[in-house]
């Protein structure tokens, strides 16, 4: 199976009773998952790219020009 229409479909051609079945099955897992993130002090935020490190590999201790100053700087008002 390789996405969730396929396994809607194969999950109609189930009786009623290993539906359910199925059903409790992940409900339970998901009230796990919930107590877990709960336990464990909520949702984690991703960790965000260190653009300054990133620049300074790149660049060394160049000091770059603000580009929108530039532009601004060249255009007529």
């Amino acid at each position: 199976m390789s996405g969730a229409l396929d396994i809607e479909e194969a999950l109609k051609q189930l009786p009623s009773h290993e539906r359910l079945e199925i059903a409790l099955w992940l409900l339970q897992g998901l009230k796990k998952g919930a107590v877990e993130s709960a336990e464990g002090g909520g949702e984690l935020s991703p960790a965000l790219p260190d653009y300054s490190a990133r620049r300074q590999r790149i660049f060394g201790n160049k000091v770059l020009p603000n580009m929108v100053l530039a532009a601004r700087a060249e255009d007529r008002w």
